[in-house]
């Protein structure tokens, strides 16, 4: 009963604040004069036009084709590049906000690693144009064996496990999120249910639970974290040589890895640098409820932290570049995930951050792209729609003047962001982005995250 009147305090305060966002609906244009980043071949396409209706690419022509549809509005892309939108493949997002500050950012889709059923709503809005933002994948919360942690949901036995896919999977989840330290008959029992339902998992860390080989991972939509191989797999040892070995292993089960480097840089420059690389965290993008965990919890541990453990991180963030390196090396499929929302990482820039450090761990810049484009769409089987600019593919791109294959940089600002076939301009999106700044509201979040526990 106390509960209920709870939340039921924290919805009233939450109805007191609308941070819905203008409904829009698909636009039907022509972009004209533009040259198209094909990730997929690593090459330009020149001078094209691109032919979009009601929210998805109709056609692509050369610009001197005499075909120019008269009903439609004509942009001039002014030799400028198109590049397929960003896919962030691990987010923690709470607020619509969120949603708008990635788009901002030309990230148009994510997949949210610890869900919760307002995202549920959020992602729906969005699908249905009557909020504006990325669109999303929303993992189940996170089934683990912790007792009474935060927004995770226990288990401990095989029936437990299944009945939580089994629910997840009824409520309309995207996929099921599992922590690596369930029991192997949980895990077990997960991976099962898993296959019987079509319901795709991504499991924290690329390893097994108890006896479990590898092998019995084949199928996992992802792995994440390359922090755990060191952590867990190579139990916190440089070893070059067991790295090559993990590294074969998981090329064999042919399960992508989403590495996930941007946390632990962050946490890296916080001790090495202190208060100056905080400051130059945006911390407008964290919201209140966030900032408050992050201030009180990881960030003053990093802040106060003593030389030795920054010259201890430096190191181990050199390796995870290394661990990164030799797994793409191995062609293991790699997709870009900067775990924006965590300590105080912001959402959109983070994945920007993600993208250079995958370039430093030594994949070129398309690369990089296939990692935040192609290659999630394959994991989340949306490669039909997502990830390409392509006839009958969602018209979800990136617009810039400059090229991207020359400086990546150029796509975190870009001149234009066009989701579900809508246009904004480069000072559009910075007006949605201080709309979405200063409309937050820290009870609404409250709020979703209270119904949550």
């Amino acid at each position: 009963m106390k509960k209920s009147l709870i939340l039921l305090l924290l919805l009233l305060l939450c109805a007191c604040s609308n941070n819905d966002a203008p409904i829009t609906s698909p636009s039907s244009f022509i972009l004209h004069n533009v040259n198209i980043i094909d990730v997929e071949n690593g090459s330009i396409l020149p001078a094209k036009s691109i032919v979009i209706k009601q929210g998805e690419i109709a056609d692509i022509i050369d610009v001197t084709s005499s075909y120019t549809p008269s009903d439609l509005a004509v942009i001039d892309g002014k030799n400028g590049y198109v590049t397929p939108g960003l896919i962030d493949m691990h987010v923690h997002m709470y607020e619509p906000a969120a949603y708008v500050l990635a788009l901002s950012h030309g990230v148009t889709h994510v997949r949210i690693m610890n869900g919760v059923p307002e995202q549920l709503k959020w992602r729906d809005q969005i699908a249905a144009g009557s909020l504006i933002g990325s669109s999303s994948s929303v993992s189940s919360p996170i089934i683990s064996g912790y007792e009474d942690a935060p927004l995770h949901h226990t288990v401990h036995t095989a029936a437990a496990a299944e009945q939580a896919v089994k629910s997840y999977h009824s409520q309309g989840y995207d996929l099921i999120k599992a922590y690596g330290n369930l029991n192997e008959q949980s895990l077990t029992a997960i991976i099962k249910a898993g296959q019987k339902l079509a319901m795709p998992i991504a499991k924290h860390g690329p390893h097994g639970s108890g006896d479990m080989p590898l092998s019995a991972l084949s199928g996992l939509q992802s792995f994440e974290h390359v922090e755990d191989i060191y952590q867990g797999t190579l139990n916190h040892k440089v070893s070059l040589e067991k790295l090559d070995k993990v590294s074969a292993d998981l090329k064999r089960i042919d399960v992508p890895v989403t590495p996930t480097l941007n946390i632990y840089h962050q946490l890296t420059q916080l001790t090495v640098h202190k208060e100056k690389y905080l400051a130059e965290t945006h911390p407008e993008y964290t919201s209140d409820i966030i900032t408050f965990e992050a201030k009180s919890n990881q960030v003053e541990r990093w802040l106060n932290a003593s030389q030795n453990m920054a010259i201890h991180n430096k190191k181990i963030m050199n390796f995870l570049l290394k661990i990164t390196k030799t797994l793409h090396e191995s062609e293991v499929e790699l997709l870009v995930g900067s775990d924006s929302g965590v300590l105080l990482s912001p959402h959109g820039l983070a994945t920007h951050n993600e993208m250079k450090l995958l370039a430093q761990a030594g994949l070129n810049n398309y690369e990089v792209l296939a990692a935040a484009t192609i290659n999630p769409a394959k994991a989340l089987n949306l490669a039909t729609k997502l990830g390409k600019v392509a006839p009958n593919f969602k018209a979800d791109f990136i617009y810039s003047t400059s090229n991207p294959i020359v400086d990546l940089s150029v796509l975190q600002y870009p001149q234009a962001v066009v989701k579900h076939g809508q246009w904004y301009s480069q000072q559009q999106l910075q007006t949605l982005r201080d709309e979405a700044i200063n409309s937050r509201s820290f009870w609404q979040e409250l709020f979703v995250l209270g119904a949550a526990l």
